[in-house]
């Protein structure tokens, strides 16, 4: 049987399912205007498309950070190197995840770059879409490095990396 009967949609079981779907790992960074630097972990990205070239993530309505990257001009998503899951985590947690300077360099519109990922994209927000219980934020890049390594990825609550994928 197809569909949702509301009355015994059970969150908990569907947030199981939809971690059936194995993500990379990713932290997206941007500045605060005040000269600080911030990051969240991030699974929900996504290319959208080429011409032009737009990517979007999503921003939980209920993040710590959702005042700081909702109003945001600008963000890079750093796609994490496997091996990264303590760098994951630490900016996965409560509160503000603020970056130290050396932690990062900057690329076209100056949202912090980290040196953890194998690919970074660089964007400047083009449009909001509120979205249930998440903020999509639709970004245009701007620029873009990439290195070959294997990524870190998300499956069923664990960690775990691409090894193997990579011929």
């Amino acid at each position: 049987m197809f569909g949702v009967d509301k009355m015994q949609f059970d969150q908990k079981e569907y947030r199981s399912a939809l971690g059936s779907f194995a993500t990379g790992v990713t932290i997206v960074t941007t500045t605060d205007g005040h000269g600080g630097a911030h990051g969240l972990t991030v699974n929900s990205f996504t290319s959208v498309s080429l011409d032009p070239p737009l990517v979007l993530w999503c921003l939980g309505n209920k993040s710590d950070s959702y005042t700081l990257f909702a109003k945001t001009d600008h963000y890079a998503i750093n796609i994490l190197a496997a091996g990264e899951t303590n760098f994951a985590m630490r900016f996965a947690g409560k509160g503000d995840q603020q970056l130290a300077l050396d932690e990062y360099k900057t690329l076209a519109t100056g949202a912090p770059v980290l040196a953890q990922a194998i690919a970074t994209i660089d964007c400047k927000v083009v449009q909001r879409v509120e979205a249930g219980d998440h903020l999509i934020l639709i970004g245009e890049t701007q620029a873009f490095v990439s290195r070959p390594d294997n990524g870190l990825t998300y499956f069923r609550g664990s960690f775990g990396d691409t090894a193997g994928l990579l011929r």
